[in-house]
């Protein structure tokens, strides 16, 4: 399989930020009006704590809003945790996606879209159904991220094709990264003709391995063109799989197995 280079948040961590103002208590620190109707609408009734639970890497001003890399880092003492929601207020598409792990996670990346000047969220809920709430205010340069034409698949790579990276880390953990090739269309621009692109996307992702389940995403639009998603997690996995479905209902499935599987031992 052809391996295209998977630059969600490497190539860009010296670039990033934590949420820098502090942020610990029952009061958003962004100040935003708007968020107070929309918490709402997106996380329930359950309480909500602004405390340092979650972090929430992102650059703070960006030049190509069509693809803006995201983590959300989950601190242990939120764990388990039950849902991940990110969300960029300013969008037309506000929620890019929705993660229910099934097992304990401690990062998760994925490259966004970004319409314009915005605070984007990251929402942990944890096992007593509170809310933890990390928030940054990135300042968009060339707006347009959301309304910028999509991509389309190749012969090499046509839609739907996963690729996959898999890093070792210390104590057993491991990092696994993988793209998916997909045009990931809004519904908000149009063609030559004036005609309106319909809404294209990769709504769904499940992870899992030899072991069971590991996260279950719902996905929207506002994913950026050929989506790139990014886990840490504490085990050391074996047959790794993925499995996609987008909103044609087209699905898309890699299975890998490890190196040792791989090279027949034991």
């Amino acid at each position: 399989m052809n391996r295209p280079g998977l630059a969600l948040v490497t190539a860009c961590t010296a670039l990033l930020a934590a949420a820098g103002a502090p942020q610990a208590g029952d009061y958003d620190p962004m100040r935003s009006a708007l968020w107070e109707d929309m918490h709402t609408e997106f996380l329930g009734d359950g309480p909500v704590k602004y405390d340092f639970q979650v972090r929430l890497i992102i650059p703070r001003k960006v030049e190509d809003a069509f693809s803006v890399p995201v983590v959300v880092e989950l601190s242990e003492r939120v764990q388990p945790v039950e849902e991940v929601v990110v969300i960029a207020e300013n969008n037309p598409i506000q929620t890019a996606a929705r993660m229910f792990p099934r097992r304990e996670i401690r990062s998760v990346g994925m490259n966004i879209r970004l319409e314009q000047t915005t605070p984007v969220r990251a929402a942990a809920r944890d096992a007593d159904g509170v809310w933890h709430v990390a928030s940054v205010r990135v300042e968009v340069m060339n707006p347009g991220g959301c309304t910028a034409a999509g991509g389309s698949g190749s012969a090499e790579n046509p839609i739907g094709t996963i690729a996959m990276k898999r890093f070792r880390r210390p104590n057993s953990a491991t990092r696994l990264k993988f793209r998916i090739t997909h045009p990931m269309d809004t519904g908000l621009v149009t063609d030559e003709d004036g005609a309106v692109v319909p809404a294209y996307y990769v709504d769904t992702v499940t992870l899992a391995d030899s072991g069971g389940p590991i996260a279950d995403l719902v996905t929207s639009a506002a994913l950026a063109t050929n989506p790139d998603f990014y886990f840490d997690l504490p085990d050391r996995l074996q047959t790794v799989r993925v499995t996609a479905s987008d909103s044609k209902g087209l699905t898309f499935d890699l299975l890998e197995a490890s190196r040792r599987d791989r090279d027949g031992r034991t």
